[in-house]
């Protein structure tokens, strides 16, 4: 009887304790979390000769989607769960594009053409903070961190005058910053939503000779937009 009861006590005064430890175990965990985002894009374009220089903007706002793959790994941290993650994604609607207008007179005018900014797929890590939220039995946490974009900008133009046309391309990386918040719900496939602002701008120039005239040509390209994504992953 007093051999029952010395169990009984061990059992019920060590249970809490493998609880307590079975949660702040340090994990590994694999998420995929297709994404809809907003996007907002300009691109300003500056002609620069020995006269002067003129330049001029356009901005386009359109939807994207993508899907994000996520490895990660967290550490318990005095009530936190501390951790970093490596991010590829995938873009689904690559295109973002406008038309850029004249500006400008004489030899460095801006000519009227088409600009377009085509993603690929991106690559990125992430650093988070997270904590256990009790009245939805899950986990909230904040992320931060910087990722690569395999990218093809484009901008072009015409002088309507002299039907010269210049079209430069390059395929380059773009480095978007991105923070946000997001939270895991544990059912029998942990349920991730996040959302994330982020931003990179990207510039370039080329000099070209127009006319028997030296141009430079400087591009420069601003992204930002806000996604929300949701997916499921391991615990």
């Amino acid at each position: 009887m007093r051999k029952t009861l010395l169990v009984t006590l061990t059992t019920l005064c060590t249970s809490p304790l493998a609880a307590t430890q079975a949660r702040a175990q340090s994990s590994f965990y694999i998420r995929m979390l297709p994404e809809v985002s907003v996007v907002s894009a300009e691109h300003t374009k500056q002609v620069t000769t020995a006269d002067g220089f003129s330049s001029n903007s356009s901005s386009a706002l359109t939807p994207e989607g993508g899907i994000n793959f996520y490895v990660g790994y967290l550490s318990p941290s005095e009530g936190w769960a501390i951790g970093g993650e490596l991010r590829g994604a995938i873009s689904l609607r690559p295109t973002i594009e406008d038309r850029i207008s004249r500006a400008g007179t004489g030899t460095h005018a801006v000519w009227p053409g088409p600009w377009e900014i085509a993603n690929r797929v991106g690559m990125g890590a992430n650093l988070l903070a997270g904590r256990n939220l009790g009245f939805i039995n899950g986990r909230g946490f904040l992320f931060a961190g910087i990722a690569r974009w395999n990218t093809d900008f484009r901008s072009a133009g015409d002088d309507p005058a002299s039907e010269e046309l210049i079209d430069d391309t390059r395929q380059t990386g773009r480095w978007p910053l991105t923070a946000g918040l997001g939270v895991t719900l544990p059912f029998e496939r942990p349920l991730d939503i996040r959302l994330r602002y982020f931003r990179s701008v990207t510039s370039w120039s080329v000099d070209h000779d127009v006319n028997q005239k030296s141009l430079t040509f400087d591009y420069t390209f601003s992204v930002q937009g806000l996604a929300l994504s949701l997916g499921l992953g391991t615990r």
